[in-house]
């Protein structure tokens, strides 16, 4: 049987690791803000299929918040508001902190 969390954490590693240095890089390089946008739509696409079979509480509370929160960081991200879109992404409660909790002892985590 497939670790559930195992298959979406895999999921996740690519986007994030092009997510997180083009989201730094953007802080000063507002023009680039919305080459972010298809990665905010894997992320929801991730995100969409919910935690159902997902046992990690941090990845159940972001499933929790995700849309709200890609939501907000897409329309930030539209707007050229950088600083907005990365304080999402970074928020310790709500952002992706808790996929790397619960994804911490998977594969290339």
């Amino acid at each position: 049987m497939t670790d559930l969390r195992e298959e979406r954490c895999a999921e996740l590693l690519p986007v994030l690791s092009a997510m997180t240095p083009l989201l730094i890089e953007v802080q000063g390089d507002r023009s680039r803000a919305k080459e972010l946008l298809p990665l905010v739509a894997q992320l929801r696409a991730v995100a969409w299929k919910g935690a159902e079979g997902v046992d990690a509480a941090p990845y159940r509370q972001w499933i929790a918040t995700s849309e709200s929160s890609l939501d907000a960081m897409e329309e930030a991200l539209r707007d050229g508001d950088t600083q907005k879109a990365w304080q999402l992404f970074a928020d310790q409660s709500t952002g992706v902190n808790l996929l790397g909790q619960a994804c911490a002892d998977c594969a290339g985590w």
